[in-house]
Order: C-alpha cells, then sequence, then structure tokens
C-alpha cells in the first residue's frame, strides 16, 4: 500500500495530503490552538509503570543484552511524545531537556557508582530516578509561561 495514493494504512481516506497534514501537525501546530501544560498524574503513573517493568527487566529478563531495565528510557520517550503530539506548551525545548537530564542522570550515576554497570538491578538503580527526574523535567517546562512575541 502506499500513502501517496492513500490506500490502506493510516492515512486512508486522506490521501498524501492528510498524510503530510498530520506531519507538519507534529512539528508545528497551527496558530491559535491552545497549548496547555502536560497534565502531572498520567505522567506520575508512567513513572510508577517504568519502575515495574524496570524492576521486572532486572528480575526476571531473559536476555540481557536486549531486555534490560534500560528499556524504561523507550517508556519515558513514548510517553513525551505523545504528549508533544497534543500540543502542550514548550513542547520541544521541554522533550530536549527532558532527554538531556535522562541522559545526564544515568551518565552521573554510572560516574558516581562505576558497580551499577555490573548487574541489571545497578542499571535499575541509574534509570528509575533518571526516568523520573526526566518527567518531571518535561512537566515543569510545560508549566512554564510562554513568551511573548512583538
Amino acid at each position: 500500500m502506499h500513502a501517496r495514493t492513500g490506500e490502506g494504512g493510516a492515512t486512508a481516506g486522506k490521501g498524501w495530503h492528510g498524510f503530510a497534514r498530520s506531519v507538519r501537525r507534529f512539528f508545528w501546530l497551527p496558530h491559535g490552538t491552545p497549548r496547555r501544560a502536560a497534565p502531572a498524574r498520567p505522567m506520575v503513573w508512567t513513572w510508577l509503570y517504568c519502575l515495574v517493568v524496570g524492576a521486572v527487566l532486572a528480575a526476571f529478563t531473559w536476555d540481557e543484552e536486549v531486555a534490560t531495565p534500560s528499556m524504561t528510557m523507550v517508556i519515558v520517550w513514548l510517553a513525551m511524545l505523545d504528549d508533544v503530539g497534543k500540543g502542550v506548551r514548550n513542547r520541544w525545548p521541554a522533550f530536549v531537556a527532558a532527554c538531556v537530564v535522562l541522559w545526564g542522570c544515568v551518565k552521573l550515576a554510572y560516574v558516581a557508582v562505576p558497580a551499577l554497570a555490573d548487574s541489571l538491578w545497578g542499571e535499575f538503580a541509574a534509570f528509575a530516578p533518571a526516568t523520573g527526574a526526566a518527567l518531571a523535567t518535561f512537566v515543569a517546562m510545560t508549566r512554564l509561561p510562554r513568551l511573548r512575541r512583538a
């Protein structure tokens, strides 16, 4: 199926222009679109879900090279990208800052305690607070007031 013809897939009925409009909206919202702050409660639930997934992967992993507690990063990224797609305030700067905080917290944990890299529980101990810090950064940055353009 081809996206240009609009046959099948997520673009059925919209055609090429509908697909291009959806992609454009993801990166640039139309003027006048209301931009709210990211809700905190779903992000807390996402973080708790990440803790459970990370603990399960640390305890019962079947492949130590693929299924590790670092997979919680993917859950965090998807949760933030979902809010970015909905059009929260300061969405791209908040997403980039949260990714930098996530990366920095993990690197800081591994530098501070090099033994964390030796076990899956150590990796879980590094990623659990890092994912929480990233989500907190994202929510906090979306709550900053918008700058008024002259």
